[in-house]
Parts: structure tokens; C-alpha cells; sequence
């Protein structure tokens, strides 16, 4: 839950709500959560703490009871971690 905390505390320097940022769920490791505002791609992001220390982020959409992922951005750094979502989710 402190790994989720952290990570909206970091993302809060941008808008969440222009990603269309809901149903956050906390996960052991980093944050999930939905996205759905104005952006090109709407889906699911989450976003992991990995052993580095830096931030593993993913991009997929479930289809027919299957998740897919779409994208992926290993061994990001806290100060990358907005562009990285953004080049995602457009």
C-alpha cells in the first residue's frame, strides 16, 4: 500500500484526471489503475517498483474476459515516469 501511496504522490505533479485516472487499485508492489479520460488509449495502466529501484510500466486492454498487454517500459526512473505513461496512453 506505501509503494501505491508513493507513486500518486509522485504522479501528482500532473493531472491525473486528464488521463482519466479511476478504479486505482493498490498492488503489494506499485499502482494500477484505469484509464478512460481524454486520451487516445484507454486501458489499464500499472505501474511497478522493481528490484532496481525504478519503475516497470505497462499498458493493456481486456477483451473478452483476456488481458493483453500493449506496452511496455522497463527500468524507469521517477522523473520519466509521467512521459512514459503519457507516450502510452497518448
Amino acid at each position: 500500500m506505501e509503494i501505491a501511496k508513493t507513486i500518486v504522490a509522485q504522479l501528482k505533479e500532473v493531472n491525473l484526471i486528464g488521463w482519466g485516472a479511476k478504479d486505482m487499485v493498490a498492488l503489494e508492489d506499485g499502482l494500477m489503475f484505469k484509464s478512460s479520460g481524454m486520451v487516445k488509449n484507454r486501458g489499464n495502466v500499472t505501474i511497478k517498483l522493481n528490484g532496481n529501484d525504478l519503475y516497470d510500466v505497462t499498458f493493456g486492454k481486456i477483451r473478452k474476459f483476456e488481458y493483453k498487454e500493449l506496452a511496455r517500459k522497463e527500468d524507469v526512473g521517477v522523473e520519466n515516469l509521467v512521459d512514459a505513461i503519457y507516450k502510452m496512453v497518448g
